[in-house]
């Protein structure tokens, strides 16, 4: 049985990365040009709500264009997630 579990464990490890990689890519390629390596160009509003941050990468804001066409619901998720790990301003 714990050996059940630890399997379990280790194989969940490369997934998390793996969305962790993701979120990095999709960052560097459509972001970082606008908000920066560390979100310290165009203000990234850590204070809002999971529910406007998805609303504005879906539907884009003032200069920023949307994304509902390339990303999934996890997609954006995964990104929110990674951008606020992040350094901002």
């Amino acid at each position: 049985m714990i050996i059940l579990l630890l399997m379990t464990a280790m194989a969940q490890e490369p997934v998390e990365k793996e969305h962790e990689n993701r979120s990095e890519k999709f960052f560097k390629t459509f972001c970082v040009s606008c908000h920066g390596e560390q979100n310290e160009k165009t203000p990234y509003h850590v204070e809002k709500t999971v529910e406007e941050k998805t609303k504005t990468i879906k539907y884009g804001t003032g200069p920023m264009p949307g994304y509902s066409w390339m990303f999934s619901e996890a997609d954006i998720a995964d990104l929110i997630s990674y951008m606020d790990s992040l350094k901002t301003k």
